[in-house]
Order: C-alpha cells, then structure tokens, then sequence
C-alpha cells in the first residue's frame, strides 16, 4: 500500500490538476480534525487521516470516470441521489487502488450522511468532514462546539438535522437512509 505521504501528495496533485485546492485545503482540515478524533476515541489515526485524504477523491471527477469505478447495483441509487457518486466512487477507487481495508472502504463510502451502525472510523470521517475548522457556517461552528465539548453523538445528530433542514429548504428530497440517521442518533442522544 502507498505511504500517508505519497497519498497526500497524490491528493493535492490531482486537486492542483482540477482547479479545486480549496478542496486540498478541506481534505486537509478534516484529516486534522478525524486525527484529534481518531486518538480521543481510541481509533487508528493513520486509517483515520488515510480516509480522509481519499473521502472527495473523486468529487470533480467526470460521470465516466465515476461510473467506471462504480458497482452496478450503486449506479441507479447514484443517480436518484447524485450526491452519493463522488463517495461510492472514492471508495471503489480506494478498494482498487490503494488497500482493502474493509473500515476504510466504509468509511469513505458512507461519509456523506452515515448509516446506521457506523464503526467508530465511519463516524469520525461523516463528523470530520462536517466540522473541520475551515467550515464557517453557522451549523458547522455550532457542531463542531457540541463535537469538541465532548458530546460525539449529539454532534452527528445535529450535523443530520441541519443538513436535511437545508436540503429541505432547497427542495432536495433527503435520502432515506439520511432521515434514518437522524431518528437513530435522537435515540442514541436520549440515552
């Protein structure tokens, strides 16, 4: 498997080659944030920043790149959902490319919303990428607070809720599985 560093350089490359550093400079926000993460909660950083190096990979790549990577069961949910292809995408490449970590590869797959029974890893990669400190919306600081006082789940409940109100407001129908999150993590919250 390539090293952290070569795959860092391999990142920041292809985003330099796409006009999207801001993008490098995300990605290297939420590896910071997972790392913190990662040891606070008894998580491998390494797999933790590798996850998040490789989680937008794929985000400005073209539909026939993506839909090469792409299993043929996920093309049709990718495209009631686009906003799943750059994660389902990311981590086909992952698999195919770079390791076969099953942690990672689920890791990268599900950061957009989650799922239901996330690993530690899986959680630490959707919370990251929602709170990493160069986002500046008002939900994100508001989370990443709720994160940082030590209230993990209630920060995955939030960044949920939030992210449906928006789509909402955009007349973008959540995911199902989103809104699933949502109830799951209330009910981690009230325990």
């Amino acid at each position: 498997m390539l090293s952290l560093g070569k795959i860092k350089k391999m990142v920041k490359h292809k985003f330099e080659e796409q006009n999207h550093l801001d993008r490098y400079t995300h990605t290297i926000g939420v590896a910071k944030m997972a790392k913190y993460l990662a040891k606070k909660y008894g998580v491998n950083p390494k797999k933790a920043v590798l996850a998040t190096y490789l989680h937008d990979f794929c985000k400005y790549d073209s539909n026939e790149v993506i839909e090469e990577l792409l299993q043929e069961k996920d093309k049709a949910e990718c495209k009631k959902f686009p906003v799943l292809y750059h994660s389902y995408a990311s981590a086909e490449y992952y698999r195919k490319y770079i390791g076969a970590d099953e942690e990672i590869y689920q890791a990268i797959r599900n950061h957009v919303f989650g799922r239901l029974h996330m690993s530690r890893l899986e959680e630490i990669l959707v919370i990251s990428d929602y709170t990493e400190e160069n986002r500046t919306y008002p939900s994100c600081i508001s989370c990443r607070e709720i994160l940082l006082s030590g209230k993990f789940n209630l920060a995955i409940y939030e960044s949920t809720r939030c992210t449906i109100e928006f789509l909402k407001k955009k007349d973008i129908v959540p995911h199902p599985l989103q809104l699933e999150v949502l109830k799951y993590y209330e009910g981690l919250c009230e325990k």
